[in-house]
């Protein structure tokens, strides 16, 4: 049995093929997951890494990765997407959500490395972030991104997030999804997942 069976036995991977032939394996984060996930982190751009952390420079510490890669599918959910690069694995996407301390909603936050961007992968792994707060009955999921962020309008938008600015911050930014709104049919994520049981 391989080091993820064994770990995170109860949770399903999926392999996906995106619009441009590239293939990813999405699964749910685990313990061993730490170098990934540093590799990704450590190999955006500052763009993209400054857009991830609100504006910071932040560095892969071993704090941030043990917090990353802590993941008890209850109050912290996370999910990464993984390619094969060069006969080794590489992570090009992560997803994370933790539940507020009110138990109601929860913060998001999603990271698609650089060269893998605009092929849909963010959407996919929010989607499955959606998929895992409703089945935890949450009643939001948010996202609190800098104001310069001109990026993230647009997704969220196309997500069905709404925004709002933060009365004590104006330079910041809240995307909240209502996940109590009755739902047009599954969302992607769990409609890719049926087809592929049905194959």
């Amino acid at each position: 049995m391989s080091t993820y069976n064994s770990i995170c036995k109860n949770y399903e991977a999926e392999t996906v093929t995106l619009g441009n032939g590239r293939r990813v394996l999405i699964r749910p984060v685990c313990r061993n997951d730490g170098q990934l996930e540093k590799d990704l982190i450590e190999g955006l751009s500052p763009e993209t890494r400054r857009d991830r952390f609100i504006g910071g420079s932040c560095k892969a510490s071993e704090q941030l990765i043990e917090l990353l890669t802590d993941n008890d599918h209850q109050r912290h959910e996370a999910f990464i997407a993984v390619a094969n690069s060069n006969h080794s694995q590489r992570a090009v996407a992560v997803a994370h959500y933790a539940r507020d301390d009110d138990g109601h909603g929860c913060e998001c936050a999603v990271v698609v490395s650089d060269d893998w961007q605009g092929l849909g992968l963010g959407s996919l792994m929010l989607e499955r972030l959606i998929d895992s707060a409703r089945e935890h009955h949450l009643e939001r999921i948010y996202s609190i991104e800098s104001a310069d962020n001109v990026r993230v309008k647009s997704f969220a938008k196309s997500m069905g997030f709404t925004c709002k600015a933060d009365p004590r911050d104006y330079t910041l930014l809240t995307y909240t999804l209502d996940l109590q709104r009755p739902a047009f049919g599954p969302t992607k994520a769990a409609a890719q997942r049926v087809a592929a049981r049905a194959h």
